[in-house]
C-alpha cells in the first residue's frame, strides 16, 4: 500500500467516523494495523493480538496458513478486539475498497461492543490484552521449569473453559457468601414457618424440627451448597489436589479469557450484522459524496455479495444479522408490532400493514444494545423471515440419475430451524454440566451432572475430559448423563467414572 492510498485510508476513518457521530451511533479512537496476511492470522489462532502459546493455537494457526498458501482464501477480512482502546488488524492484501469496507464495519464493532449490555460486561473481568501479553512471559518461563506439567494444566482447562453459566451475565457468588444467603433464607422460612404455627395456637413436630437441623447441616456441610456452572473456576477454588501457585496462575488466566470472550460467542450474529448493516450503509454514502470511485463502489458490491451470501453447510451470522436487522427496522417503520398487529387474523392486511410509525432505527438500536443471539432468535427469526430468507438446512446426497453429489434441502420447517438455531446459540456447542457434589461420598471425589437436552454426549470426549478433570482435581471424577435406548426416545441414567488406579467406568441405573 503506498503513500496516496494510506492517507486516503486515513481520511476515510474520519468521515466514517463523523457519519457514526451524525447518527447518535458510539465510536472510539481504534487502533488499525495494516499487517501481513500471516500476522491476521495469527491473532485469528491465538484469540488476541499476543497470546500465550499452546498447541492448539499452534495447530490452528498451520491449518488456516496452509489453507491460505494453497488457495488465496480462508483468512478473515479483519480482525478486532474488544479492549479498552479498540485494536484491528487490516490484511495487506485486500484491496483498497475492501480495506475502506473494513474500517466502516470495525467502527460498527465498536459501537456494538460498547453499547450492548453482553459486550460492556466482557470487558469488566480484566485488561485483558495486557493480561495475555504478560502471561506469554510467563507461561515460557513455567514451561522452562516445570516441562509437560504446564501443557498438561492448560489442556485441562481448555477441556471445560466454556463451561460456564447459560446466563451471559451471571456472576456467580463466592461458595462461602452463596452458603450464608442459603442457611439465612432457610433460617428466615423456619421462623416465618414457627410465627404462623404459634397464631393457630400449635407448634412445630420433632420430625418437622430434625428435618430443618438436617436442613442446616447439609446446607452447611455440602460443597458447593448450591450447584455450579462454572467448573473452572469451582475446580481452581476447591481442587483437593492441591494445584500450585503457577497452575493457579495459568487457569486464572484462562478462565479470565474465556469469561471475556464468551459474550462475543453468544452475540456473533447480531454484532457481525450490525457491522455489515453500518458498513453497507457508510459505503453507500461515501460513493454517493465521491470518498470512493465508482470501480471502488463494484469492488465493494462484489466482496460484500460474498460476505452476505447463504451458506448451505451451516448459517452464515452475516448473513442472518445483517437481513434481520433490515427486517426489524422495516417492520418497526411500519408499525408491524404491538398486540393490534400481533391480534389481527387477515393475513393480507397484516401483509400491506403501514401505520408509518417510523420507529425502525430505534427498534435496531435497542436490540444490538440489549439482546443475544439466542433472545433475537425468539423474539424476532418468525416463520416469514425464515422462509423469505430461506433459512433452511441442507443434506448431501447422491443424484441416482447421474451420480453427481448435490445438496438438497432436508429441513425447511420454520420451528425445527428456530431449534436447531436455539440450541447452536444457547449452548454454543458445549453440554450443560454442573458441579452436584465436591465431596462425594465423603471422600472429595468430584460428582457432576449433565443436563439432558436431547443431545447425548460424545463418550471419547466424555472420557478425555474426565482424564483431564481428574488431572486438576486429584480425586475421582464421575458424571451423571443419560443414554437413549429403545423404544426411541427412552432414556436411562448412566454413570462415568475416572481415576487412574481403576480407570474408566460406566454404571448404568
Amino acid at each position: 500500500m503506498n503513500k496516496d492510498e494510506l492517507k486516503r485510508l486515513r481520511e476515510i476513518e474520519e468521515r466514517v467516523a463523523a457519519i457514526f457521530l451524525r447518527e447518535g451511533l458510539n465510536t472510539a479512537a481504534v487502533d488499525f494495523e495494516i499487517v501481513p496476511a500471516l500476522r491476521v492470522i495469527e491473532g485469528m489462532a491465538y484469540d488476541y493480538p499476543t497470546n500465550f502459546s499452546h498447541w492448539s493455537f499452534g495447530r490452528d494457526y498451520d491449518r488456516y496458513r496452509t489453507i491460505y498458501e494453497h488457495t488465496g482464501v480462508g483468512i478473515p477480512y479483519e480482525q478486532v478486539w474488544n479492549l479498552d482502546k479498540p485494536r484491528a488488524f487490516l490484511a495487506e492484501t485486500n484491496p483498497f475498497a475492501l480495506n475502506a469496507t473494513i474500517i466502516a464495519h470495525v467502527f460498527g464493532h465498536v459501537d456494538f461492543f460498547l453499547a450492548n449490555h453482553f459486550l460492556r460486561h466482557a470487558r469488566t473481568f480484566s485488561d485483558i490484552a495486557t493480561e495475555a501479553r504478560h502471561a506469554t512471559r510467563r507461561f515460557a518461563r513455567y514451561e522452562g521449569k516445570y516441562g509437560p506439567e504446564v501443557e498438561k494444566t492448560i489442556d485441562a482447562a481448555f477441556s471445560i473453559r466454556w463451561h460456564q453459566s447459560i446466563d451471559p451475565l451471571l456472576i456467580e457468588s463466592g461458595e462461602e457468601a452463596t452458603r450464608a444467603q442459603l442457611l439465612t433464607a432457610e433460617e428466615a422460612r423456619w421462623e416465618a414457618k414457627v410465627r404462623q404455627r404459634q397464631a393457630m395456637g400449635k407448634s412445630m413436630t420433632s420430625e418437622e424440627v430434625r428435618q430443618h437441623k438436617e436442613a442446616m447441616h447439609q446446607l452447611e456441610a455440602k460443597t458447593p451448597p448450591c450447584p455450579t456452572y462454572d467448573l473452572l473456576h469451582y475446580v481452581m477454588e476447591r481442587s483437593p489436589k492441591p494445584l500450585r501457585h503457577w497452575q493457579r496462575d495459568i487457569l486464572e488466566v484462562i478462565w479470565n479469557q474465556s469469561r471475556s470472550l464468551a459474550p462475543n460467542r453468544r452475540t456473533k450474529i447480531l454484532n457481525e450484522g450490525w457491522a455489515t448493516y453500518w458498513h453497507i450503509h457508510v459505503m453507500r454514502e461515501l460513493a454517493s459524496e465521491g470518498v470512493i470511485s465508482p470501480d471502488e463502489h463494484g469492488t465493494f458490491n462484489k466482496y460484500n455479495a460474498a460476505v452476505i451470501r447463504p451458506h448451505r453447510k451451516g448459517f452464515n451470522p452475516y448473513q442472518i444479522g445483517y437481513y434481520l436487522f433490515e427486517y426489524i427496522a422495516d417492520r418497526w417503520d411500519k408499525g408491524q408490532f404491538g398486540r393490534e398487529y400481533e391480534e389481527c387474523p387477515d393475513p393480507l392486511k397484516r401483509a400491506h400493514w403501514d401505520t408509518g410509525a417510523g420507529q425502525g432505527a430505534a427498534e435496531i438500536r435497542q436490540v444490538r444494545a440489549a439482546y443475544t443471539d439466542q433472545m433475537a432468535v425468539r423474539q424476532f427469526l418468525t416463520d416469514e423471515f425464515i422462509r423469505e430468507r430461506k433459512l433452511y438446512l441442507y443434506a448431501t446426497v447422491e443424484d441416482p440419475a447421474t451420480g453427481d453429489y448435490i445438496d438438497v434441502v432436508a429441513e425447511r420447517r420454520p420451528e425445527a430451524i428456530r431449534e436447531v438455531l436455539l440450541n447452536t446459540l444457547t449452548y454454543l456447542g458445549t453440554p450443560i454440566v454442573r458441579v452436584e457434589d465436591g465431596n462425594y461420598r465423603g471422600r472429595r471425589e468430584l460428582y457432576l451432572l449433565h443436563e439432558f437436552t436431547g443431545y447425548p454426549l460424545d463418550e471419547p470426549y466424555l472420557k478425555g475430559t474426565l482424564e483431564h478433570l481428574y488431572f486438576l482435581w486429584g480425586r475421582q471424577v464421575h458424571l451423571e448423563t443419560v443414554e437413549i435406548v429403545d423404544p426411541p426416545n427412552q432414556t436411562r441414567k448412566v454413570i462415568y467414572s475416572y481415576d487412574p488406579s481403576s480407570g474408566h467406568s460406566r454404571k448404568v441405573e
